[in-house]
């Protein structure tokens, strides 16, 4: 069944489990046609481990109802120490418009499961 696509540009929720850690924050996301490209700003809780914030410029696209996405720059938003950090892709699964979910891997080879939840706009 294809999915309407159309629907991808807004501001999502994003969570993340990869296991020794979870990452919480938010995608904005603009669609032009099967284009995606936006930025997501995240805070990172590794166990055991100072948290801190990154924000990463992602680019991909939409395919049916799977939705690709791979970081092209990040910044370090705020760390208590010197981290050195690996760019992160995410493929997923469009489950509805409001709903997309998959797994990550950053350049370390870590695997994630994460979803994306569409914020409502309220009028």
């Amino acid at each position: 069944m294809k999915k309407n696509i159309e629907t991808l540009t807004g501001k999502w929720i994003y969570e993340e489990d990869y296991g020794y850690g979870k990452a919480k924050g938010e995608l904005l996301l603009t669609q032009e046609g099967g284009s995606l490209s936006g930025k997501i700003i995240f805070s990172e809780n590794v166990n055991g481990e100072n948290s801190f914030m990154i924000q990463e410029i992602i680019e991909g696209e939409v395919r049916e109802n799977r939705v690709y996405l791979k970081a092209v720059e990040y910044d370090i938003i705020h760390s208590e120490s010197e981290i050195e950090y690996e760019l992160d892709t995410w493929q997923g699964t469009l489950v509805d418009e409001d709903l997309i979910e998959g797994e990550s891997l950053d350049g370390q080879g870590i695997v994630g499961n994460f979803s994306f939840r569409k914020l409502k706009v309220k009028v």
